[in-house]
């Protein structure tokens, strides 16, 4: 090859990679355009947000209610004095067991136990007088059948033995009423209890009008649970059904049966009441006032709209959700009811074709320009 040959070869090979390396850089130019980075939309250049958006439904299908109530004793009661006067025995402590009509605190008798003597002096006094009225009577009685006596003798002792009965009878009730005031100054237990307050000590004076609280009364071995169950899931409760739940916190599972489902919807909150006994299982240790999450099976499909628990947001003017609204967030305030740990019912504020922000939604805002990502 010769020097000319060789230096135009050279030439030829230095253009055509000139050539292939514009077209390469064109190629890269034109795809950059083509293409919108990520976090940026077209147009404008705002940023938008990928957000994941369904419509409510507007079925759900047979799922579990779950429904928190408190736990509460079917017998609990503030005892108050039975008398007016001032306390001179405290029985017993706050935390201890008492059966029914154990004593629990004595009032000062000393006077008292002055009139029921008095009393039952004088009623032995009235029986004395009428045991002598009877025999006086019953001997005129002799005297006039056998002629010895006069018709009017005779009445005249029987009706002395009439005012003997009727004091003595009179003398009874009195001393009886003594004995009854003496009663009335020991406060006694009602029911099988816990004491759980105190609110006298020795020597405070208490009245019966108005009346003085001195000990709180709790019975722990009955107990029920108080259940504000959604007015779409009230109408599937039955007395006698058995559900299952747990203490929170804790989670000490435990059984209760249905045993009243209320007759009227709260406006407010739009639930029912229900309430349920609480299985006897001394193994286990409820304690009144407990919260408790209830699960309640249901086999039927309700309809309305549902929306997830996670869509739905509160804040101090109530609730709401986001929907997406050409391209960008709108809040919707709406009127939600939990009916089952996933799912919540809305009224009011939503519509059918509605897009809402099922993830996420605590970090949004409103008017962000956002895309629904599947």
């Amino acid at each position: 090859m010769t020097p000319r040959s060789l230096t135009r070869l050279l030439l030829l090979g230095a253009l055509a990679s000139a050539a292939g390396l514009g077209c390469s850089e064109g190629h890269a130019t034109k795809g950059e355009k083509a293409q919108l980075p990520a976090g940026a939309s077209a147009g404008n250049g705002q940023p938008t947000l990928g957000v994941r958006a369904t419509p409510p439904l507007d079925r759900l299908q047979g799922d579990v209610t779950r429904v928190t109530g408190q736990i509460r004793a079917k017998l609990e009661a503030t005892l108050s004095a039975p008398a007016t006067g001032t306390i001179d025995k405290l029985l017993v402590n706050v935390g201890d067991k008492v059966k029914k009509g154990a004593p629990l605190m004595v009032l000062d008798t000393s006077n008292l136990l002055i009139a029921v003597d008095q009393a039952s002096a004088a009623r032995e006094m009235a029986k004395a007088a009428l045991d002598s009225a009877n025999i006086e009577l019953e001997r005129t009685k002799k005297l006039l059948e056998g002629g010895s006596a006069a018709q009017a003798i005779f009445d005249k002792v029987q009706a002395g033995q009439r005012q003997a009965a009727a004091a003595y009878a009179q003398a009874d009730a009195a001393t009886r009423a003594a004995q009854e005031m003496l009663h009335d100054q020991t406060l006694r237990a009602p029911f099988d209890g816990v004491v759980t307050a105190r609110m006298k000590n020795l020597g405070d004076t208490v009245s019966l009008v108005p009346a003085t609280p001195i000990f709180m009364l709790t019975n722990v071995e009955e107990l029920e649970v108080r259940l504000p169950v959604p007015e779409s899931m009230a109408g599937a409760l039955k007395p006698g059904m058995k559900v299952g739940g747990k203490v929170i916190p804790g989670n000490t599972a435990f059984e209760a049966t249905v045993r009243t489902v209320g007759a009227v919807v709260d406006p407010n909150s739009r639930t029912v009441e229900v309430l349920a006994d609480v299985a006897n299982k001394p193994e286990v240790l409820l304690r009144p006032g407990s919260l408790a999450e209830m699960d309640f099976s249901r086999s039927e499909s309700l309809a309305g709209l549902f929306v997830p628990s996670q869509a739905l947001l509160k804040d101090d003017k109530g609730s709401y959700v986001w929907v997406v609204e050409d391209g960008r967030l709108a809040r919707r305030d709406v009127q939600a009811l939990p009916v089952t740990p996933r799912f919540a019912q809305v009224r009011g504020g939503l519509q059918p074709q509605d897009k809402v922000v099922v993830e996420g939604a605590t970090a949004l805002r409103e008017g962000l320009a956002v895309s629904v990502v599947q």
